[in-house]
């Protein structure tokens, strides 16, 4: 009989848990790293995020006195509010290279940057994580994890986790 067979090996086989083994270590450490994510993306609120698909141009103009050389932020598809016309403009004039509107513009392509590396990596942890929920939802069948939760080897921790759940 399948119980007897868990009740011998939970007695004398040397079980592991998820906890001994560090699995709910590492989902601690998960936990922990999703709300410094959290927090950092809280601090990255009031600053220029640039809108995907946009950049920053340099352009010259030749005037009687001179080259200048000034910059724009460029869409494909009119996307800004416009500072005169009623309707949206695909590009903002930002000056030249040492104008605040310049170097906030491209701060903010480098926030976007860095907001789409972090998506990216994110959504391959999703994956990763859910590969980790559909290995153990294939370990075994419904009666035999619930053998294994009423079972009182099971460590107080991981039965509060698994009842919260």
């Amino acid at each position: 009989m399948a119980i007897a067979a868990i009740m011998m090996l939970m007695a004398r086989g040397c079980p592991q848990t998820a906890l001994s083994l560090g699995v709910t270590e590492r989902m601690d450490a998960i936990a922990s790293l999703v709300k410094q994510l959290y927090k950092q993306l809280k601090n990255k609120e009031g600053q220029y995020i640039a809108p995907s698909g946009c950049e920053v141009h340099h352009y010259s103009v030749k005037r009687p006195s001179g080259v200048y050389g000034y910059n724009k932020l460029t869409a494909r598809e009119p996307i800004f509010e416009p500072s005169i016309e009623k309707q949206l403009v695909k590009v903002i004039h930002l000056s030249h290279d040492n104008d605040p509107r310049f170097l906030e513009a491209q701060l903010g392509i480098e926030r976007r940057n860095r907001l789409m590396r972090v998506r990216t990596l994110l959504t391959t942890a999703e994956s990763l994580l859910r590969s980790c929920v559909n290995i153990l939802r294939e370990e075994s069948s419904p009666e035999d994890n619930s053998l294994l939760i009423r079972a009182p080897e099971v460590e107080p921790a991981l039965q509060e986790r698994l009842a919260s759940e």
